[in-house]
């Protein structure tokens, strides 16, 4: 049984890559102001488990790195997804819209603090995709550099996480019980959709 469920999991991990790829793909090519690079994170994690959402991370920041290569200095953030996915959806999160909104909130609080840091010491402040965008319109505008970094970096990932973790929500309500049964969070959700 554990190596039917370990074979899931190595199914399920270049799927989650693959979506993060796309939709990170969308968002360079179209110049949007969002990453949509972590649909796939999120659900992995919080339906495998921290290490399972660590190594779609991963794994997703180096497929994007090959047309985007200044994604691989954020990678700690594609991994800090995975495993506060995992972590956060062990404690309940992910099972309702209310907890789920809270989680989007509270991953894109955290890699907002960690991308800002990241921008502003190793790019003056300009990141990847939207950030660098809006970071830039700010400091055009005389807002101070580390300023631009922190509030562009906070609110495009916050405004990416939320409606990324929803996808996500969506994605695992509509996993079938005998899937679910199969996977390390699986019980959680179980657990919740049974209330």
């Amino acid at each position: 049984m554990k190596n039917r469920n370990m074979g899931l999991l190595i199914f399920l991990i270049p799927i989650g890559v693959a979506v993060n790829f796309v939709g990170g793909q969308i968002a360079v090519l179209l110049k949007l102001p969002l990453f949509l690079d972590t649909i796939g994170t999120f659900t992995i994690g919080a339906i495998a488990g921290p290490f399972a959402g660590i190594l779609v991370g991963l794994l997703t920041c180096l497929s994007i790195s090959i047309t985007n290569p200044q994604s691989l200095f954020y990678v700690i953030n594609f991994m800090l997804m995975g495993l506060l996915a995992g972590y956060l959806a062990k404690k309940g999160f992910f099972t309702t819209v209310p907890k789920t909104i809270g989680a989007g909130a509270i991953m894109g609080l955290v890699v907002g603090i960690s991308g800002s840091l990241i921008s502003y010491f190793l790019f003056n402040g300009f990141g990847v995709s939207g950030t660098g965008v809006l970071g830039g319109i700010l400091m055009g505008s005389g807002v101070p550099v580390w300023a631009s970094a922190f509030i562009s970096n906070m609110s495009v990932d916050i405004i990416d996480k939320v409606p990324t973790a929803l996808v996500a929500y969506l994605i695992i309500r509509n996993i079938p019980q005998k899937t679910l049964v199969k996977l390390p969070n699986g019980n959680v959700f179980l657990n919740a959709y049974k209330k």
